[in-house]
Formats: C-alpha cells, structure tokens, sequence
C-alpha cells in the first residue's frame, strides 16, 4: 500500500525533533555533569578583586579558620587575589590531600622571605617536589638524620644539655621559653659541627649569633608581607621585609662559610676530629661523586642550614607549652616526676637510652604536640578533586591540624590536657605516632612530606623537656596562680605572655654546687 507525502513528511519531522531532544537533552545532561564535577568547595564571600583577604587576622588565623569550618563545613575556600587558599578541617579530607592526592601535593607554598632565607628554596623543606628533592630527602632520612648517625652524635648534643643545665640560676624568675631555645639551639649545633671543638661543644661565638639569627628568622617568617600577596609589588619591598630576610641570609652564610672552611682546614692540615659530627657525616657524602651536594655548595649549605635552624624555635616554643600545661596540672607533673626517679634515678642526668622507657613524659610531649600546632600548607601541582570539589592548579591548600586536634569528633575531651590518651594501655594510644600514620593526629605533617627534621626533633623535644623537669621543681612566681594560654600564630602557635618559672634543684649529685643560687 503507497503512503502518502504527507504520512512521510510528518514521520521526518517527528524523527527530527526526537533527534534533537535527545542532543539538547544529552548537552545539558553533560553541563550539568561537568559542572559538578568542578565546583569549587563553598566558602565565606568577600570583596570585589581582594575577595576575604582583608578580613584574615595573622596572629590567630587557625583559629578564624576553624571558626569558618563551623559555618561553611569541613572543605571550604578562601578568595584571595592571586590564588585560591583551600582548607581541609577532618581527618577524612586531610588523608585525601595527604596519602590519596600525595604526588599532587608534594610541594609546599614558599614566602618570598623564605625564599631569600632558604638559598632561594633550594633547602629541603621548600624544595620544589622532584629529583633533586626525591635524591637530597634520601640523603637526610637515610644517612645525615637517622637513628644510627643521631647515636653517634649523641654525646656531644647531651653535652650541651648538661651544661645548659647547670646555666640555670635557681631560685630567680627563669624565662622557659629562652632557656628552653638556648639548649636546643646549642645542643643541635654541638651535634652538628661540635665534633671539632675543644670539649665536644659547638663554639660559643658562632652559637650566640646563631640564636638570635634564628630568632630574627622565625619572627621575619611570621610578619605578614603584602609582597606575598601581591607579588608585582615585592620589586618595591614596600614594607622592608625582603632587605631584612636578606641581611639574616647573609649571616646565616658567613656563620656556615666559616665552621665549614675551618673543618676543612683541620682536616687539609691533618688534625684530626676528636668526635664525629653530623658536618663530618655531611662531608664525606659530598665527597661522593654521585652526590647532589658535590656538585652545589648551596644544596650543601642549604642542608646544614636545615639541620641547624629548620625547627629549633618551634622545639622550644613546644617545651614552653609543655612545661605550661605541666604547672597547670599537678597530677600530671608529679606522674612525670616519679616517672623520671623510677627510670633515671634520683642522682642521674637523663640519658639517651631512658627515653624509651619514659612512656609517661612521652605522652605528655605528644599531647603537647596535639593542644599547640597549627597549620600544614600545600600547594596543589594540578587540578585534582578533594572532598568531591575541584582544587585548580596552584591553590593553596591548608590541613587545619588546630582544628583536627581540638575536634570533638576526633578526642574525647579535646580541649583537656589529658597525656593518658596516648599511653599504650589506652585503646587508641599505640595508633598515634609522630609519622601522621593516623589522620586524627599530624603534628608533623604525614607522607613524603612529613618534617624533615622529625626524628631530631622528637629526640630533642623529650630529652630537653626529662632534663628539665628532672634537674629542677618549677614554680610559679608568687602571686601567678592562673597561667595566661591564650596564643598568637606564626610558624606554631606560641605563646602570647611568655612563660615565667622559678627552679629549684631536684637533685644535687652531679648538679652540685655548680648550680647558682
């Protein structure tokens, strides 16, 4: 039977249509897909150009940012002028940038005054991820900072202590926080190049300027500069940030030129090291023909540069919160002092081989560690998807470790110094180390990332803090029976009022007379 022309046309017409509803159809179903796919995670809404910059306040920025993570939830972004800052606030979304995203995040966003500080980022915690990166951190973790070449050296870091000890005045109003950074500082540069000295300690002209270098370093890196945000003005250094970074470089150099020149003319003459030190370790690697540090006296300096100064401020700065939480809680201060009798004994100096067995004090440095750190930046290599929102290329993102420590969620009790939670008899407490192995608890960072300077520090933050409070009983002054804790942030979070104790001699053995009242 024929059709008629009509019958046909509508038949065109209508396959027609269906043809072109399913296209639309399929167009907006691919939009909508695709838009959702690179939605950015939400966040507070700020100003024409600027966007919220002018709104962050520097000094308690971790705690804005948590207060922000209330309102806009656990991912949110901060506008800014030339980049997109992201913060990650749980632990689930901290292991996404961490662990799951961590090639993306392998870098860390760099200041301009760090730059000038850190021979241009070429150090290994501002070196940008790669080779030359992947080669020196194996370098660091294997043979310059590992438990064995940290051994070696021991004696000559546990010397420094002692005598630091001994430099306390008993009796009188001690700053903690100043006599804590002068022991860390002289205690790491006697491991570092104290093997060449006379008595094993590092030499007392070069450790004075180096303190306070690093004093003028850490409080440069916490001064907010408008060149980092604005980097077409850091031509102009409006604020004189970058002349001052760049003086501290420059001594920072001539003290490491100097110790390094003067090991390698003992060394050339024939005389030998009395002890081994973490510079000698360094010098016989860069005599390896293979070794990145052969061939870059920068790469070598930035190294030394690293272990001298990358965290002995933010040590210190940890042992004044340690011994601040201690004094506000007298249980916990007479349980880490029976402790240090029972394992050292009354009459000792604390050695290296008793940290092991100080579960206690190594629960309270851990609980330290969670109550007072602050924030784990990065910066994302290219676009990935945290939390199921785009992160572009370049944006800065920032693990709110504040937050993720003091979150209800994550502890029990969490704004309560309570160190029992991380003993081994607590159901939790083995999970916890100082690798970021658990996301509720990242005081130095987790994966190719984590702090460089770790297994140092851990060392240093324990044996400095047993040393302390084992030599002396610390009191308050009279009439402080309420410590301030109220904090401002920089590199960590420290301290607004300083910490002020008076020690007395706990012990008068091998303290004895040297002791002055």
């Amino acid at each position: 039977m024929a059709t008629s022309p009509l019958t046909d046309e509508t038949s065109v017409t209508s396959l027609l249509t269906i043809t072109i509803a399913i296209t639309i159809s399929a167009a907006v179903l691919y939009f909508l897909g695709n838009l959702r796919r690179t939605k950015s995670p939400p966040g507070p809404r700020g100003l024409p150009v600027v966007g919220y910059l002018p709104f962050l306040r520097r000094n308690d920025l971790h705690r804005q940012l948590t207060s922000l993570a209330e309102t806009h939830g656990p991912i949110y972004t901060i506008q800014g002028l030339n980049r997109s800052l992201v913060v990650v606030s749980s632990p689930d979304l901290a292991k996404e940038v961490l662990r799951v995203n961590e090639s993306i995040f392998s870098t860390r966003p760099i200041p301009i005054v760090g730059r000038i500080l850190t021979y241009d980022g070429i150090d290994l915690a501002n070196l940008p991820y790669g080779p030359d990166w992947a080669g020196l951190r194996k370098v660091m973790f294997r043979e310059v900072l590992s438990s064995g070449a940290l051994d070696t050296c021991h004696a000559l870091g546990r010397g420094a202590v002692e005598a630091g000890m001994r430099e306390i005045r008993a009796g009188e109003a001690t700053g903690v926080f100043d006599a804590a950074m002068k022991v860390v500082v002289d205690s790491t540069l006697a491991m570092l190049w104290g093997g060449g000295e006379e008595g094993g300690g590092a030499a007392p002209d070069f450790a004075a300027e180096y303190r306070e270098a690093t004093r003028e370093m850490t409080e440069l890196l916490g001064r907010a500069n408008v060149s980092d945000v604005i980097p077409l003005l850091a031509r102009f250094d409006l604020q004189g940030i970058q002349r001052e970074a760049a003086e501290v470089a420059e001594r920072f150099d001539g003290i490491i030129t100097s110790v390094v020149q003067r090991r390698l003319k003992d060394l050339s003459s024939g005389k030998s090291v009395p002890s081994k030190d973490l510079l000698q370790i360094l010098l016989e690697i860069q005599s390896r023909e293979d070794s990145l540090i052969a061939s870059s006296s920068l790469h070598f300096k930035a190294m030394i540069q690293d272990i001298a100064s990358g965290g002995t401020e933010s040590i210190a700065i940890l042992l004044e919160w340690a011994m601040t939480e201690l004094l506000s809680n007298k249980e916990a201060m007479t349980k880490i002092q029976q402790e240090l009798d029972l394992i050292v004994g009354p009459n000792n100096f604390v050695e290296q081989r008793h940290l092991k067995e100080l579960n206690y004090l190594n629960a309270v440095v851990k609980e330290t560690c969670r109550l007072h750190l602050g924030l784990t930046p990065r910066l994302a290599g290219q676009p990935c998807t945290i939390g199921g929102y785009h992160i572009p290329k370049g944006a800065a993102v920032f693990v709110n470790t504040w937050a993720i420590h003091r979150d209800p969620q994550n502890w029990a009790e969490p704004l309560q110094f309570r160190p029992e939670r991380f003993l081994d008899s607590c159901e939790d407490g083995p999970r916890f180390d100082f690798m970021g192995s658990s996301f509720q608890f990242l005081p130095f960072g987790s994966g190719r990332r984590v702090c460089v300077g770790l297994n140092l520090a851990e060392r240093l933050m324990k044996y400095v803090l047993a040393s302390m409070l084992h030599s002396f009983e610390w009191k308050l002054p009279d009439g402080e029976e309420k410590l301030d804790f109220s904090d401002k942030l920089g590199v960590v979070a420290k301290k607004v009022k300083p910490l002020v104790a008076i020690p007395f001699p706990r012990r008068l053995g091998k303290l004895g007379c040297e002791v002055q009242f």
